[in-house]
């Protein structure tokens, strides 16, 4: 058998470290990429026209609900976006006009103690950066994004705060 050889990982002579401005530039270019690719993938949902039953759904459900603009894809879920409370809220129907989940973003102080609490025990060294509240069935989940040196991690979090690593980035 032969000897494994030892792998240098060291930058190579010469090489520069990143600064934290093109580590910042770098990480706001690829946040840009990921909401360009996103507004992307929503682009075969076009706006349209939204039945009686969905309009008269939408205004049971969230009286004083402007901006309205509804989308679909496949003609079964429709999805209205619209402004409550100078909030932006998604709203997901089926065709029948039946509620299935709403999305909205929430503020870091809007998240229950249970959650909050349970954020500074675990991730005491890292910022919120985003809270998306999204409810369906009754229950209540949170994906909070958070901000470390070296990464992102969004966090999946129940009302009474049941957590999971939703997903986990490192930053370049």
């Amino acid at each position: 058998m032969k000897p494994i050889k030892s792998i240098n990982l060291s930058a190579p002579a010469g090489a520069t470290r990143l600064s934290f401005g093109r580590i910042r530039s770098m990480l706001l270019l690829f946040v840009a990429a990921l909401l360009f690719s996103t507004q992307l993938s929503f682009a075969a949902t076009k706006e349209m026209e939204a039945s009686s039953k969905l309009k008269n759904a939408l205004s049971k459900e969230f009286s004083g609900a402007s901006d309205v603009k509804w989308y679909s894809e496949d003609n079964k879920t429709f999805m209205a976006k619209f402004t409550l409370k100078e909030r932006n809220v998604t709203a997901y129907f089926d065709k029948e006009g039946t509620l299935l989940a709403t999305r909205r973003y929430i503020a870091e102080e809007h998240l229950p103690m249970a959650v909050t609490n349970k954020l500074a025990k675990r991730y005491p060294n890292e910022k919120v950066r985003w809270v998306v509240e999204f409810e369906s069935d009754g229950n209540t989940v949170y994906y909070v994004t958070l901000e470390g040196d070296k990464t992102w991690k969004v966090i999946k979090s129940s009302a009474g705060g049941d957590m999971s690593v939703h997903q986990h980035l490192k930053k370049v």
